[in-house]
Parts: structure tokens; sequence; C-alpha cells
């Protein structure tokens, strides 16, 4: 299909896009000036001409996509996608959220990128408490899109955000109370991902692969002179990480967060995959006995929980302990925690489709689906269509074709109780 280009005018400037006649695209806007890697983000300039009409996923920039026909005043809802990726991965450029597909169903559709690595997540001497480059960084696209998407056609009043894995952690993290501004009226958070450990457990490693202070002018300097250098020393840092975040948004205080409604989902299986091979070959419990106390599991827990991880999945028990650890744990904490209206989703396999850790987004993301019907609905009203979680701790449980649909009491509670307060562990 041949394409042409498009402009839009806004406060930010006047942004070129293209359009193929039925949705207009508008690639890496810049929506934040960063002077410099380990610096926070500033509002980008206003009032210039951009050129977004070819996508670059070098830059930390966020992309827009619109029906062809969205104009100021239509007032569409807005879908701001926030990508995860271990905070080591990903673009705004990706595609896998299916901009196209909202824009046609009606949608501004918005993703945004961050940094990633060191220069988004290493904390450093001055930061403000639970502040997070990465964080600010979406923040302040969010701001942007305040300011600049209803000549897209967007209600700025009507803005759902959906984070995955590390974005949904970027999500929750929008959604404290001391970060929360308003600019976004609800949350979807897919399988999120929290670190285990504080980064001062882990300080001496950082500082160590870097080889050198962790300092912001001493790190801006380095990364200005051989930013290769940043790159390599990230990769020998998170290598000792295998089985947890490397570096991410600590610790998660459900507590903390503002009354915003949320939705929180985990798959069955989310990391299943990790140890197949120890399951296929019945090492799966005795790996998980040894590698409990490392993944978080409280001292004198090991036994009663690997017999109700052996009941749910009797020949992969190692799998679920690591599903647990780096998930589903975080899941139930936020359910039992958030101050807000809460729903929760557990998504179960299909006969063709496993329920590990991503595979959602191919359903929920495409056109069709009964997923993506729930999620348009749900961002478009704010109507979950499922009892609360606060009722009788409610959870739809629903395979990823959307089939099954079932409201079931606490499949999450036998977690409660079994991992260490992230405080006590070390």
């Amino acid at each position: 299909m041949s394409t042409r280009e498009t402009q839009v005018t806004a406060p930010a400037g006047a942004i070129v896009g293209t359009s193929d006649g039925e949705v207009r695209t508008f690639h890496s806007i810049p929506y934040a000036h960063v002077p410099a890697p380990f610096e926070s983000p500033a509002p980008a300039p206003t009032g210039l001409l951009i050129d977004a009409t070819a996508p670059d996923p070098s830059t930390t920039r966020l992309s827009i996509t619109t029906p062809e026909g969205a104009r100021r005043n239509d007032d569409l809802p807005v879908i701001v996608f926030i990508h995860g990726g271990r905070f080591e991965e990903g673009s705004h450029t990706d595609t896998f959220s299916n901009p196209e597909g909202f824009a046609r169903a009606g949608f501004v559709h918005v993703r945004v990128g961050y940094r990633l690595k060191f220069p988004g997540m290493l904390p450093l001497s001055g930061d403000a408490p639970h502040e997070y480059r990465a964080v600010q960084d979406c923040a302040t696209a969010l701001s942007w899109i305040q300011r600049n998407i209803e000549p897209f056609g967007g209600d700025p009043t009507n803005v759902t955000i959906v984070g995955h894995s590390a974005g949904a952690d970027i999500a929750l993290w929008l959604a404290r109370r001391d970060h929360y501004k308003g600019e976004f009226r609800r949350a979807v958070v897919a399988s999120p991902v929290f670190p285990r450990r504080s980064f001062a457990a882990r300080k001496w490693a950082a500082r160590g692969a870097l080889g050198t202070p962790l300092l912001r002018g001493e790190l801006n300097a380095l990364a200005a002179r051989n930013p290769k250098r940043i790159a390599r020393a990230y990769g020998r840092f998170r290598t000792q990480y295998a089985t947890d975040i490397a570096l991410g948004p600590f610790p998660l205080e459900a507590g903390a967060l503002a009354r915003v409604p949320l939705v929180v989902t985990s798959t069955r299986d989310e990391f299943m995959p990790m140890v197949r091979g120890l399951d296929r070959v019945g090492m799966g419990k005795p790996a998980a006995t040894l590698m409990a106390r490392h993944m978080g599991v409280a001292k004198g827990h090991t036994r009663a929980y690997l017999e109700r991880a052996a009941a749910m999945d009797p020949h992969a028990a190692g799998g679920r302990l690591i599903s647990d650890a780096m998930c589903r744990r975080w899941v139930d904490q936020i359910a039992e925690g958030a101050p807000g209206e809460l729903w929760q989703a557990e998504l179960l396999p299909t006969d063709t489709r496993p329920a590990y850790h991503s595979k959602e987004l191919t359903p929920a993301f495409s056109t069709g689906t009964r997923l993506n019907a729930w999620l348009t609905h749900f961002a478009r009203t704010g109507e979950a269509g499922w009892r609360p979680y606060a009722e009788d701790r409610t959870v739809m449980r629903v395979r990823l074709d959307g089939a099954g649909a079932e409201e079931v009491t606490d499949p999450l509670g036998y977690l409660r109780g079994v991992f260490a307060p992230v405080a006590q562990e070390h």
C-alpha cells in the first residue's frame, strides 16, 4: 500500500508523519531533552518542525498511530504501551502491540521508549527516593502526551497505560502516590517482574563491572568517551543475576500506590521454560529445593511450598518456583495491597499455546480476539467485566484464546507468606 506524508500541528511543533489512507503513523517523536545518558530528562523544545516519517530505534522517543480521519475534538481513547525486556531491550519502534490495529478500531496508540540498562536504571547518589531515569523518561512522555495528543484526535482525559514485564514495573511506579500526576486514568499491568534484592546488595558488582566510581559526572564522561564500555560493563554485571531482574525499581510497595484503577495479570506458567531441561529429567524438585532460599522462599517454608508446587505441576516443580519467584508473587502482593480498585486475571494455556511469559501479548493485541475485545473495552470504558479482587479475592481465570472464562477465588493464595519480605532477604 502506498503512503504519503501527513502533518499534525501541536504545541510540540509541526509533526510530519505518513499515511496509508487508513492509518497515520508518526515515528520517533522527541518528547524529552536528555543532556547526558545519566542525567534526568527535561521537556523537549516546542515549536519545531519534526520529521516523524521513519522509525529510529536508536533514540529514546515515542511513536503515535491514529485513524486517518482523527482530528482535534474527536476525543478518541488513548492507549500508551510501555514495552518490557528486563530493562535491557525493546524500543518504541516495536510493532507487536499492533498500533495499526488499534488505530483502525478507533484508538490513538502511543508507544513509549525509555533508557535501558545502566543509563535507565542505575541508582546514583543525588537521586530522589524511588527515582529511576527510565521511569522519569516515561513520566516526561506522559506529560508530552497530555500537552499534544488532542491534535492527533486523542482524549487526554481517557488515557490507559499498558505495561508488560519491565514495562509493567514502570506502569506501577508511575502509579505511586509520589509519582502520580493524574496523566493517565487507568493501567493494565501484565506479568510484572521486580528484582528480589536491593541495589545496595549489588552495588559492588556494578562498580566492578564499570571500573569507575558510580558518580553521575564520571559516568557521563565515560559514556562520552567510550559508550561501548558502558554496554559491555552492563553485560558483565547482569550475568550474575540470571534468575532475576538485574536492575529495576525496588522495593515494590503496593500500599504506596495511588488510587488508580488497575488490572493486574499473570500467565499460569510464566518462566517454566527456564528450567525445562531439569524438570524433564526429574531433577526439577531437587534443584528447586536447593534454589528456594536463593529465590526468596522464607526459611522454614520450602518443603510446604514445594509440596503445593508439585501438586500443581508434578513434573515441573523447578519451573513453578521460577515462575512464582520472578513474577506471580508480585502479582499477589499488588492485589493484596493496592489501595485502589483492582481486578486480577490469570491466563491459562490453550491446546496449542503455552501460558508462558509474553505469550499473552499476541492474543491481547491482535484485532478480533476475545482478549483484544476485552482490552479495547476496558480502555474505552474502565469496565473490566468481572468482580473486583476485593470481593472475596475474586480472580478471572481465562485461556489465552479468551475461552473458558470463569471467576475463581484466590488462585495465588498458596504464595502468601511463602516468600520473605524483601527487606529481610540477604
